[in-house]
């Protein structure tokens, strides 16, 4: 048998990305993550008015070894999308891998909640991925093949009162990167999902100090929410040729929550 050597599995030198949604906290941890490993970078906005968070990302992707080019734009509008992509696979060369860190968390009763919630829940949590995968694969399709990786959660698996909307529209996510894994498959485009449990971050609801938050804590197996940064060595893996193979899947990255009953 012939020998390899596994670490050039990991690598993305000479490989181009775009990560979408780089303002937020698993935004700018993925965005570091390919960069360490050789990756150049494009950092795209969710939504407009955030140059100054993503010019701190930038920072820290140069820290890590590439000098990313920002984009600002806005996920949910089509031709944002479409330009953004086009603009990466110029600025970079081609475009061999789309992150899309999309999320925006919404909670409230399901009786409080109407069509007007529907729509925006669904538009900032589905249709911003679902345009991203279409404009991102345009590009890739031309070229012959890339990876897409959309972050989602495991409330796409779990339901959890208060954020029925939330959860269905992370549910559409896992399920269409299924899809689309298989519409692409002979094509050359690799899509997956990672599952990101409940995060430590700003935006978390269970990093707020009440009830909610401590009966949470009580119950996750390891006691303590996710880092954004835990889930690098998951995307890395997605997006590298060790996962050459891999499509279709996800990847649950919640110490151990989807395993308690």
């Amino acid at each position: 048998m012939a020998t390899t050597n596994s670490s050039n599995d990991f690598s993305l030198e000479g490989k181009s990305a775009l990560v979408v949604g780089a303002e937020h906290s698993v935004g700018r941890a993925a965005a570091v993550t390919l960069a360490e490993a050789g990756a150049k970078i494009v950092i795209a906005s969710q939504e407009p008015g955030t140059d100054k968070q993503l010019k701190e990302v930038a920072k820290l992707v140069t820290a890590a070894g590439a000098k990313p080019v920002i984009r600002i734009q806005d996920a949910a509008t089509r031709a944002d999308v479409s330009a953004t992509a086009d603009f990466a696979a110029k600025q970079l060369g081609r475009l061999d891998i789309v992150v899309n860190a999309l999320d925006t968390p919404a909670y409230g009763p399901v009786e409080a909640s109407d069509d007007t919630a529907f729509d925006k829940i669904m538009e900032n949590n589905l249709k911003t991925v679902w345009m991203s995968c279409q404009e991102g694969a345009r590009v890739m399709l031309r070229q012959g093949g890339g990876v897409i990786v959309n972050i989602t959660s495991v409330m796409a698996e779990r339901g959890v009162p208060n954020a029925a909307l939330y959860c269905a529209a992370k549910a559409a996510v896992l399920n269409l990167t299924r899809a689309l894994a298989l519409e692409w498959a002979r094509k050359g485009i690799r899509v997956n999902a990672i599952e990101a449990g409940w995060l430590d971050d700003e935006s978390s609801p269970a990093n707020k100090d009440d009830e909610f938050s401590k009966n949470l804590l009580k119950y996750l197996p390891y006691n303590r929410l996710v880092k954004p940064e835990e889930l690098g060595g998951a995307l890395l893996y997605l997006c590298s040729p060790a996962a050459g193979f891999v499509t279709g899947e996800s990847i649950a990255v919640d110490g151990g929550l989807r395993a308690r009953v």
